[in-house]
């Protein structure tokens, strides 16, 4: 079913409030038959109704299964939809928060999003993470405490792909070796360069 371009939004808008959908988390309104839609459905629904910088967070959160209502199953088509069909601006805005939210989500849930996303070779994934988690860790202001517990989640997110996690301990500890000295608190690099 397609709506008329003039009536479109409005008249979906009134459909779906009417029809008593769930709501994502910048509060946009979802028919109840959302999740039924193909994920280029989805990711159109939420161009029309919702800011790029929005669209890149509810791609990256209904990837992981985090937004009730909504799943996209394929990463890969959502953003090349949202790429093909944002105007210059909108594609930046959308580009960058992508980008940003990925890169700022919780180890195991990035490992996911990157690995769907299929940007980065299999085989260097882990390394790749294990490179820029010492950014993470210095952006968040993490303790040896909190990589721990982001470090166990992660490994149980490997549980099939013990490589995955030693490739990303290798870059981790690379790094911290190189980085040692600066401004990370010492426990945290006496805790994992030679753990």
């Amino acid at each position: 079913m397609s709506l008329s371009k003039p009536f479109g939004p409005l008249l979906a808008l009134i459909l779906f409030a009417s029809c008593g959908g769930k709501t994502t988390d910048d509060k946009t309104t979802l028919p109840e038959n959302f999740a039924s839609l193909d994920d280029s459905a989805q990711v159109a629904f939420m161009m029309r109704n919702s800011t790029p910088d929005s669209v890149a967070r509810f791609i990256c959160n209904a990837s992981l299964g985090k937004v009730k209502s909504a799943k996209i199953d394929t990463l890969a088509i959502a953003v090349a939809y949202a790429y093909q069909n944002y105007n210059d601006s909108d594609l930046i805005v959308f580009s960058r928060e992508f980008d940003d939210f990925s890169a700022n989500l919780p180890l195991n849930e990035k490992m996911k999003v990157y690995s769907m996303a299929g940007n980065i070779d299999p085989q260097g994934l882990g390394y790749e993470l294990g490179l820029e988690y010492v950014t993470h860790i210095r952006e968040n202001k993490m303790s040896v405490d909190d990589i721990r517990r982001e470090l166990n989640a992660f490994k149980e997110a490997c549980v099939n792909d013990s490589d995955m996690y030693n490739r990303f301990m290798k870059g981790f500890k690379t790094v911290l070796k190189v980085d040692h000295g600066k401004d990370l608190p010492e426990e945290v690099y006496n805790a994992f360069i030679n753990s």
